[in-house]
C-alpha cells in the first residue's frame, strides 16, 4: 500500500533543507524508522506539535523512494508536564537518545514500545509529583526512582534486542557459574568463573551478586514496581558504571546518562 498509518513514540529529529525535518520514530507495528516531516520547521506547521520527541502519535505516512513522507500526525499523549521539567526532560532525551541507537532499524518490537511508553509516562508523573511537592525528602525519592526507571528501560533494550551479557554460565568454558559474591566480568565476554587466567587486553571488573540480581529483576519486571526496590548506593552506583560500560561496547561511543 502507498498510504499507511502507524502508532509512534517519536525519539528525535533532525534539520533537513530549509524547512524540513528528519524524525527518527519507534512505530509499534514497524520497529525504529525514520521519515520526513515537510515544512515541520516552519512556525504555521500544523504537523510539528504532533511530531515532538517525548510525543506519542498516530502518523500518517505516503511511501516514497527514500524516506516515508508524514501527511498528518494525530496525537495520543503528549507529556506535557515531563516536557516543561528541565532535570527531566534532559534525562528523557539521553535515555532516548541512547535507545534510538541501540534499535535495529525496522524491527517491530511491541515489549519495547509498551516499555518506553510506560517511563514516559512514569517520568511525566514524576515531574507533576514534583511541581506539587517539592521538599528535599521528597526530591530524593524522586531522583532514585527515575534513575532506577532509566536502567530499567536500558536495560530491557539491551535484553530484547540480544546484547544481553551472559550470567549464568562461564564465558570461557560454558559450565554454570557457582553462586558466589564478587564474579570477574571481562566486558567483552563475560562472566569469567576462574577456569582461565584472562590476560587480554579487555576490561575486567568486579561485578557482585546483588548487581546481576537487581539488572535481572529490572528486566522481567514490569517498570512501575522498581519503587519497590530497596538498593543501597554502593549496589547503584555499581550498576550504574556497568551498564555505562556495557552501552560504551555496544554502540561503539561515549554514553552519557
Amino acid at each position: 500500500m502507498s498510504d499507511y498509518r502507524t502508532e509512534v513514540i517519536i525519539l528525535k529529529y533532525w534539520k533537513s533543507k530549509e524547512y524540513d525535518r528528519i524524525y527518527s520514530v519507534f512505530s509499534r507495528e514497524h520497529g525504529k524508522i525514520r521519515v520526513v516531516g515537510i515544512g515541520t520547521r516552519k512556525l504555521v506547521a500544523k504537523l510539528a506539535s504532533g511530531l515532538e520527541p517525548f510525543t506519542r502519535s498516530d502518523i500518517f505516512l505516503v511511501k516514497c523512494r527514500y524516506l516515508d513522507r508524514v501527511t498528518g500526525a494525530i496525537v495520543l499523549r503528549q507529556y506535557k508536564t515531563l516536557k516543561q521539567d528541565l532535570d527531566y526532560l534532559i534525562e528523557g532525551r539521553r535515555t532516548t537518545d541512547i535507545v534510538e541507537r541501540l534499535l535495529p532499524d525496522g524491527e517491530a518490537n511491541e515489549k519495547i514500545f509498551v516499555a518506553m511508553k510506560e517511563y514516559l509516562k512514569l517520568l511525566n508523573t514524576l515531574a507533576k509529583d514534583k511541581e506539587e511537592d517539592n521538599k528535599i525528602e521528597k526530591k530524593e525519592q524522586q531522583d532514585f526512582i527515575s534513575q532506577l526507571a532509566q536502567l530499567s528501560l536500558l536495560w530491557k533494550v539491551i535484553y530484547w534486542t540480544g546484547y544481553f551479557p551472559r550470567f549464568s554460565n562461564c564465558a570461557y568454558c560454558n559450565k554454570k557459574v557457582a553462586e558466589k559474591e564478587v564474579y570477574q566480568f571481562v566486558l567483552s565476554q563475560g562472566i569469567n568463573c576462574g577456569c582461565t587466567n584472562h590476560t587480554g587486553v579487555d576490561l575486567k571488573l568486579d561485578l557482585h551478586k546483588n548487581t546481576i540480581k537487581i539488572i535481572k529483576f529490572l528486566v522481567t519486571q514490569d517498570i512501575n514496581l522498581i519503587k519497590k526496590l530497596k538498593i543501597e548506593s554502593k549496589d547503584l552506583q555499581e550498576l550504574k558504571q556497568f551498564t555505562k560500560l556495557i552501552l560504551e561496547q555496544i554502540v561503539e561511543r561515549r554514553v552519557i546518562f
